[in-house]
């Protein structure tokens, strides 16, 4: 069986948990809520993969940012991906984004961001960019943050818990880590 992530480590990092709830959407859904049910599904894919996938938390449970990205260095892993919803003060803004903080970590950005748009996602791409975030810059391993979808936007909050958005989402990330580590 060909599994293209054999030896390889991705560290998901599902934003928020425990007291953090993150953005709360209009009709009451908790960020931290959809991040893990995202990152239970990405673990999934990238295990099929062949990947050895090491969560910073798989329940409710309040991380550090400090914490989040020594699991990265413990675990000498080959990419960390922070999962988040992004917000607005506006209901009407909506779309994904693919964050990265140094300057070798854009091409993989760019990769898992693009497998995410061959899918026919029904949003905004709003490009892959540079992020001034903890958990990316100061890891010492190759790491990006994903913000997939606007938990404000009464639409997208009701997608994201769909579970034909977290199927086709998962299968677009696990793909693009396969581009990017190959």
């Amino acid at each position: 069986m060909n599994l293209p992530l054999r030896g390889k480590t991705i560290v998901l990092d599902p934003g928020h948990g425990g007291k953090d709830v993150g953005s709360t959407g209009g009709r009451g859904t908790y960020e931290k809520d959809v991040t893990l049910r995202t990152a239970l599904n990405v673990r999934e894919k990238l295990v099929q993969e062949g990947a050895t996938v090491v969560m910073t938390r798989d329940a409710d449970t309040t991380i550090s940012l400090k914490e989040r990205t020594a699991v990265a260095q413990t675990e000498n892993a080959d990419l960390f991906i922070s999962i988040h919803f992004d917000a607005y003060q506006t209901g009407d803004v909506y779309g994904m984004t693919t964050y990265f903080n140094k300057p070798q970590d854009q091409e993989i950005a760019e990769k898992i961001h693009d497998q995410i748009f061959k899918q026919d996602m029904n949003t905004k791409d709003r490009g892959v960019r540079f992020g001034d975030y903890h958990v990316i810059r100061e890891n010492a391993k190759p790491a990006v943050l994903l913000e997939l979808g606007y938990i404000s936007n009464k639409n997208e909050e009701t997608r994201m818990q769909s579970q034909s958005f977290q199927d086709q989402v998962s299968t677009a990330i696990a793909s693009g880590v396969v581009n990017s580590l190959r």
